[in-house]
């Protein structure tokens, strides 16, 4: 019995673990890939960043670009002060007051509803650079189309990597309050 709940305890502080803040701001696999590129990664500010540097980059040589460049198993910390100070940026951006927005769900619908308003209002012009968009908001956004979605999904991916971690957590907790009930016959 005490095995178990020690074994449940060890997932329990893995989830923690997944959350915990700090760490470099990029995954080692980022890191890798920017150097396989040509790219200083001491310069890249954010993952978002990077993985928009990395699908440029791809894109320039001729490559298919990797969207997908997801930090190892390991690695799940999640900044939070970078993620909120993405989600702040791509929200100015595209003219959506992202404090106002509580619930993370939500965020992320307003944020990818304004990423695809952009990106079919950029699709209607030929320019493959920064394109500018008037939007239904009345903000003018001028962005990379591709670079925009490419930010959006890195937001997405961490919002989603932070919620399972949370949940898996909180399962965790669960489970190990279930163990000692029945370990105390409560």
């Amino acid at each position: 019995m005490v095995n178990s709940v020690s074994g449940i305890n060890a997932n329990v502080m893995y989830a923690v673990s997944a959350v915990q803040m700090g760490g470099s701001h990029l995954s080692e696999e980022l890191i890798k890939k920017l150097k396989q590129l040509g790219i200083d990664p001491a310069t890249v500010k954010s993952e978002s960043e990077a993985r928009a540097l990395i699908a440029q980059a791809e894109k320039s040589q001729g490559k298919q670009p990797t969207n997908n460049v997801q930090p190892q198993a390991p690695s799940h910390n999640v900044d939070m002060k970078q993620l909120n100070d993405d989600i702040k940026a791509l929200g100015d951006k595209l003219g959506i007051d992202v404090k106002m927005i509580q619930d993370k769900k939500e965020l992320i619908d307003k944020l990818d509803a304004g990423v695809k308003e952009f990106v079919q209002g950029a699709s209607a012009q030929s320019n493959t650079s920064d394109i500018t968009v008037k939007m239904k908001n009345g903000m003018e956004v001028t962005d990379n189309p591709q670079q925009m979605q490419v930010e959006f999904n890195s937001i997405k991916d961490r919002v989603e990597q932070l919620e399972n971690a949370k949940n898996a957590m909180f399962a965790g907790q669960d489970m190990l309050a279930m163990m000692n009930r029945m370990r105390f016959g409560i």
